[in-house]
Parts: C-alpha cells; sequence; structure tokens
C-alpha cells in the first residue's frame, strides 16, 4: 500500500488522505485481501443495516457492561482463567481434586499434634453408640470405668452431659496449644466444602443427576471411548485429561490404555504439524470381506423381457 506522503504527491492531498483513511478503514474487514472489488461490492449490499434500532446504532462497544456482567455472574463462577467453568468444577471430588491434597496435609499436620486425650473421648463415643454399654436408643447406657462410668438414660443422656462437654473442653485445650495448626486444618476443610458446594451448584445447574444415569449404558461407554482421542488435547489444569488421570487405575490394562488414547492426539497434532502422514494400516473394510447375501434377484432375464414387451 502507497503511504500518504507519496500517494498526496501523486493525487490531490485531500483525495488522498480520504482514500487512505478508507484503505485503512477497510483493512480491518477479515479477509478482504482475498477479495475482488464486485465481491466486496455484492457482500456490501448484502449487508443489514440497524435502521430503526437506535438503542443498538447508539453502542460504543460490541458488548455494554449490563451485558457483560449478567454473563459474568451467571456463567463465569469456576475457578479457571477469567472464571471460567473446569470439568473439575463439576466433577472433581471423584478425581480427589481439593480434597487429596487437603486430606494428606491433615494427617501430616495432625501427626505433629497431641490429640490422644481427644481421641480417647471418640473412642469411647464410638462404643456408646456400637452398643457396647448396652443399647444406645432404648438404654440403659452403663459404663463401667474410666472418667464417665456411670448408669445412663441412653446414648443421647451420656453424649449431652459428659462425652460432648469433655469433647468441647479439649477442643479447646487443642486450639489454644496450636493455634496455627488449627487455623491451616480450618483452611484445608473449607476448602473441601467449598468445593463440594461449588460442584453441587454446577451439577444443579447442567440438569446432572446421578441417580437418573443408567449405568453400564454400552452407547454412552462406546461414545465416551471414542471421544478419548479428543479429550487428549484438553490438557489444561483442571481438564478432561487431568480429571481422567487421576481418576485410571494405572495398574490395569484398561487404565493404561485409557491414557494412552488421550495421548494420540496429542502425538496426531505434533506429527500432523510436522507434515508426517498418520495411518493406523487398518482396514476400513474386513480381510477377507464378509459373504454377500443372496438377495431377491432385481434384473429380468432376456426370457421375462421379451414376455413384458406389449405386441
Amino acid at each position: 500500500m502507497i503511504a500518504l506522503d507519496r500517494l498526496q504527491n501523486i493525487i490531490p492531498p485531500d483525495q488522498a488522505l480520504a482514500n487512505k483513511a478508507l484503505a485503512t478503514s477497510l483493512k480491518q474487514i477479515g479477509g478482504i485481501n482475498n477479495l475482488s472489488l464486485p465481491q466486496l461490492s455484492l457482500a456490501v449490499g448484502a449487508v443489514q443495516t440497524t435502521r430503526d434500532l437506535p438503542q443498538i446504532t447508539a453502542l460504543t462497544e460490541a458488548t455494554p457492561p449490563s451485558v457483560a456482567n449478567y454473563y459474568i455472574n451467571s456463567l463465569a463462577t469456576g475457578t479457571g482463567t477469567n472464571n471460567d467453568i473446569l470439568i473439575t468444577d463439576i466433577l472433581g471430588t471423584a478425581g480427589g481434586f481439593v480434597s487429596a491434597p487437603a486430606l494428606t496435609e491433615t494427617l501430616d499436620i495432625l501427626s505433629g499434634m497431641n490429640t490422644t486425650d481427644l481421641a480417647d473421648i471418640y473412642d469411647v463415643m464410638s462404643d456408646v453408640v456400637n452398643g457396647v454399654y448396652g443399647d444406645p436408643v432404648t438404654g440403659p447406657v452403663i459404663i463401667p470405668s474410666g472418667p464417665y462410668a456411670g448408669t445412663y438414660t441412653d446414648a443421647d443422656d451420656v453424649f449431652s452431659t459428659q462425652l460432648i462437654p469433655a469433647a468441647q473442653t479439649e477442643i479447646g485445650v487443642i486450639v489454644g496449644s496450636y493455634p496455627s495448626e488449627v487455623a491451616r486444618l480450618n483452611t484445608l476443610w473449607d476448602s473441601m466444602a467449598d468445593q463440594l458446594v461449588l460442584e453441587d451448584g454446577l451439577q444443579s445447574a447442567a440438569n446432572l443427576v446421578f441417580a437418573d444415569l443408567t449405568a453400564n449404558q454400552k452407547s454412552s461407554i462406546y461414545g465416551f471411548i471414542y471421544s478419548l482421542p479428543s479429550y487428549g488435547l484438553d490438557t489444561k489444569q483442571g481438564g478432561i485429561t487431568q480429571l481422567l488421570e487421576s481418576v485410571c487405575d494405572l495398574t490395569t490394562f484398561t487404565g493404561q490404555a485409557v491414557i494412552a488414547c488421550l495421548r494420540q492426539a496429542k502425538n496426531q497434532t505434533a506429527l500432523g504439524a510436522a507434515g508426517i502422514v498418520v495411518s493406523s494400516k487398518i482396514p476400513a473394510e474386513p480381510d477377507p470381506p464378509p459373504p454377500e447375501a443372496v438377495l431377491i434377484p432385481s434384473e429380468y432375464t432376456e426370457t421375462e423381457a421379451a414376455d413384458l414387451v406389449i405386441k
């Protein structure tokens, strides 16, 4: 394209400026370099305007803030970039997202804390509920020895008068002795609760009801299998590949085969980008071909054709 300073030496400056402005504007149209002038003329002639749509005509941006905010508040509720909804936001707990590392860290923290007295209280609670000291519902509950020895009407009686107050007191002791550890534990468990709330909301929005799903449905199973190569292209954090890798049993042939299929798509993409033709060498048709069926004859014999001739 001729620069403006050169063009205005060829034609009048005002015309040069107008031509340059028009050319710059037209360059904003994608693919215009591949169009001839008649093609551009036909396309422009077919375009409709925003006549009688004053609010649309008055727009100074592609998407008004009110419209953008609606979609941001109703759809951008995930944990991905720009709050995109990830597959792990919907099914993450099945693959141990958030919960697995949180529980691992919880065990590490608890191993460094003295919780013996609290564990003893919980053991008594468990024994009461499991009927070790008598029927927990009808009673009586009789604890023969220890700090909570006595006869109680039922499980509710011993829990409300002894075990729950004792547990609350011991928890207070632990909080005072390990303030930073307790704060971290609360953060970990809050994160797991937040993940469950997020999944429940998104599953509800997607009308995903696990009780309504049909187990071992062959059409769904084969559809999943055929989709594995395309799933393998979704390798972002929180994507389908990461979820499937987290739930596959890699000690089995089936689990390893799933991961191999996921990697197939990446391999095909890389080889295709290099111009390498990928062929599985699996014939499209069986070899040898299946036997042909004996069908009703569709052609006349010479005699039958002659009999059809009107004489």
